[in-house]
């Protein structure tokens, strides 16, 4: 672990002068995985002072290709799916300033084991039923929770990101689904406060179809849902 880690500390000091010229220091810390399941991982962290103009996550996928997932400033947790089950991975994540990477912090994640049952579940298309069975629970909710204009904010060979609006109500959480480009169903659960995610690990010039559920309780209680085709191959 220690001399994979030298390379990331030698890197980050050319760069601390240009955080001198910051008018606020920022510090990034507590990197922690917060949930695994066998395709995908939750990362959280802190920012317990300044701020970020945005965050780079890189790992390597189970090929050992490098992989680059942007996110927002404003975030503290990611999830990262497209992984391989039962499969060790080191993620680093870096604060930015501009272009500039200002502050790092990495951990060690282990998907968990392949579990078929749960993967046959979304395989066919029965999310129309799904929803008529679990519409009457949502009518015991507090207020009525409304999801809607799912659109493709950008796109690249092989990422996808993805916004959405919550005109009415709130939700707990979100559950994006889709096949890969194996035929292979995709679950990437997503934060309740989020109104975009970013989908990495696609293949280029290849549609997908995205379904974004509405979570309440556990329950589905509303879906939008969208195709797109990632970019070409550069």
């Amino acid at each position: 672990p220690l001399p994979s880690e030298e390379p990331q500390q030698e890197k980050s000091k050319p760069e601390s002068p240009s955080s001198q010229a910051l008018p606020v220091r920022a510090v990034l810390e507590e990197l922690k995985v917060s949930s695994v399941t066998p395709n995908s991982v939750e990362l959280q962290w802190r920012v317990p002072e300044g701020s970020f103009d945005s965050f780079m996550l890189q790992y390597r996928d189970a090929q050992g290709q490098p992989q680059a997932l942007p996110i927002d400033g404003g975030s503290r947790s990611v999830t990262v799916p497209g992984l391989s089950p039962s499969h060790r991975y080191r993620f680093h994540l870096y604060g930015l300033w501009g272009r500039k990477k200002i502050n790092h912090v990495s951990t060690e994640a282990v998907t968990a084991a392949e579990e078929p049952e749960e993967l046959s579940l979304p395989t066919e298309e029965p999310q129309h039923e799904k929803l008529q069975t679990e519409a009457p629970t949502s009518e015991a909710a507090p207020a009525t929770a409304v999801l809607e204009e799912l659109r493709v904010s950008s796109i690249t060979p092989s990422s996808a990101q993805l916004q959405w609006s919550v005109p009415k109500g709130s939700f707990d959480s979100f559950m994006l689904q889709y096949r890969d480009a194996r035929g292979q169903p995709q679950s990437l659960p997503i934060d309740g406060g989020s109104r975009s995610v970013t989908v990495p690990g696609l293949s280029p010039s290849h549609k997908y179809r995205f379904h974004l559920y509405g979570l309440r309780g556990g329950k589905r209680i509303d879906r939008v849902s969208i195709d797109t085709v990632t970019g070409e191959a550069e």
